[in-house]
C-alpha cells in the first residue's frame, strides 16, 4: 500500500502529463481530467489488481 505523499507525487505527475498533452494539441478541455486525477490514481494504485504483463484475457485482473 502506497503512502499518501507517494500518491500525491503520482497525481502531480499525471496532472503535468495532462497539461502537456492538451498543450501539445492546442485543444481540449482538461478540467474533467484534472478533477478526476486523485480518484484514478488511488483506484489504479490501491484498489484494482493490475499486472505489468497484462494480456487482455481478464483472468485474475480487474478490467476497467
Amino acid at each position: 500500500m502506497a503512502d499518501i505523499p507517494a500518491l500525491q507525487n503520482i497525481a502531480s505527475q499525471v496532472r503535468r502529463d495532462i497539461i502537456r498533452m492538451v498543450h501539445a494539441v492546442q485543444s481540449g478541455h482538461p478540467g474533467g481530467s484534472l478533477g478526476c486525477t486523485e480518484f484514478f490514481v488511488a483506484l489504479y494504485n490501491e484498489i484494482l489488481t493490475c499486472s505489468t504483463d497484462f494480456s487482455m484475457d481478464g483472468h485474475n485482473e480487474d478490467l476497467f
